[in-house]
């Protein structure tokens, strides 16, 4: 698999057999995980632990029983668009409000394409609802190519902890774009949606889902590899994000 050259590693783990949709998240992970030595993201923060990729099989489950509607788009289409930089575009109606603005150093990343390279990180409500826009460096191709995998997640502490107490992970390979959720029970049903849209990769989940509508200390990685040898892992710090 060549050496890492950028070890952020999420830690020895084992893992089964699991349903072809989430098989490239488990690569990710294990990937990631055979990497030299568990460390940081840029910025701080600690890793998400690699028995999660155990765990991803219940994420599998709940995806194939979700309900119509409810399951994020793979696809790279206009449905998927933005106005401005990184704010999600009003429809209807629905105003969204800027909460936080997170800009992150170019080439920043590694040995990783422009598209594994974080540039800035939105977050939003309206409503109910939260809505994250991690906007990267390059266009983010709909599908990868074969072996290629992208994982973009989304740390959320509500808790003094080092790990993050909800974590949405955006995760791209051959097959195109999954979104998961991770609770502190574990994985659950996505309860939102997400889009792929040029550089941009926008996910919207309701507060309720990812502990309520109170102040929240977030960070945003980035970690990809193209399954031989080369690898890049990018992050921002946490930042405390208070609701209007």
């Amino acid at each position: 698999m060549g050496s890492c050259a950028h070890s952020h590693g999420r830690g020895a783990g084992t893992w089964h057999p699991a349903p072809t949709g989430v098989v490239s998240l488990l690569v990710l992970l294990v990937l990631l995980a055979g990497c030299a030595g568990a460390g940081d993201v840029e910025g701080g923060g600690t890793r998400p632990k690699a028995e999660l990729a155990q765990e991803a099989e219940v994420a599998a489950r709940n995806q194939a029983h979700a309900a119509p509607g409810r399951r994020g788009s793979t696809s790279a289409g206009p449905a998927a668009s933005t106005t401005g930089p990184g704010r999600p575009e009003t429809a209807g109606a629905t105003t969204w409000d800027e909460l936080a603005a997170l800009d992150d150093p170019a080439a920043d990343h590694g040995r990783g394409p422009a598209y594994a390279d974080l540039s800035r990180v939105g977050l939003h409500e309206s409503g109910g609802d939260l809505a994250v826009v991690v906007t990267l460096a390059g266009v983010v191709p709909a599908r990868l190519a074969d072996r290629e995998v992208h994982g973009v997640g989304v740390d959320l502490f509500r808790s003094r902890s080092g790990e993050s107490d909800y974590q949405v992970l955006l995760d791209g390979g051959r097959h195109g774009w999954r979104a998961f959720l991770r609770t502190p029970d574990g994985f659950v049903e996505f309860p939102g949606s997400f889009t792929v849209h040029g550089r941009d990769l926008r996910v919207v989940v309701p507060w309720s889902s990812v502990g309520g509508r109170a102040d929240v200390e977030v960070s945003v990685f980035s970690d990809w590899s193209s399954g031989v040898g080369r690898l890049s892992a990018d992050g921002t710090p946490r930042a405390l994000v208070s609701p209007g």
